[in-house]
């Protein structure tokens, strides 16, 4: 007896799946998309008595090896109050000197951290690399050729090609991984602005 099953509706699900998860990670790439801050408006009670009248902006700090990979981030939250009772959406700018300056200085024990952090994983896999070097020069270096049998001799060159192609494969391993403890700051990033639904004249 065959049983016959059909799976066409759960593919069809699981390509519906797919289709919207590969949507949002081309939106998430998309540097015309994520430049660009969220401005939300607080409409909920809790949210706006939280708030008090002020804006709220929230910062993405982050340190970002030589090939652009974030290594370390965090997030600052900073509130301001408009000099108005209602902002003005279109004029106003949420990255001046003075934002960047409160949040350059509320980060500043992070960036001590972030770097010490850096720094110890940074030691610790070069020690690693360099530990594998040596035991690899050690386990090279004894050999007792064969009187007549030349598999020894054979064996000790396919030993030796295969150490030197890996003394070349550590160097290249140690100078990235020294290339990527040289890491640099990140200009701030604002993901989120949160206005009042009052400030917003809405």
């Amino acid at each position: 007896m065959m049983i016959k099953v059909d799976l066409s509706q759960a593919a069809a699900v699981e390509v519906d799946r797919l289709t919207q998860a590969r949507t949002l990670a081309v939106r998430a790439a998309d540097p015309q998309l994520s430049d660009q801050p969220l401005i939300a408006i607080a409409r909920r009670l809790e949210t706006r008595k939280a708030l008090r009248g002020r804006t709220l902006l929230l910062w993405r700090l982050a340190y970002e090896d030589p090939s652009g990979r974030v290594v370390e981030s965090t997030l600052v939250a900073l509130t301001i109050r408009a000099p108005g009772p209602r902002l003005d959406l279109r004029r106003t700018s949420w990255s001046n000197d003075l934002l960047l300056t409160l949040v350059a200085a509320q980060s500043g024990d992070w960036w001590e951290s972030a770097q010490r952090t850096v720094r110890q994983f940074t030691s610790t896999r070069l020690a690693r690399e360099r530990a594998i070097a040596d035991s690899c020069t050690e386990a090279g270096t004894a050999f007792q050729p064969g009187l007549f049998d030349r598999r020894a001799d054979r064996a000790h060159a396919a030993r030796t090609l295969g150490s030197t192609a890996l003394r070349e494969q550590l160097v290249l391993r140690t100078k990235a991984v020294m290339s990527s403890g040289s890491i640099s700051l990140r200009s701030p990033e604002l993901l989120l602005v949160l206005i009042p639904r009052d400030a917003a004249g809405l």
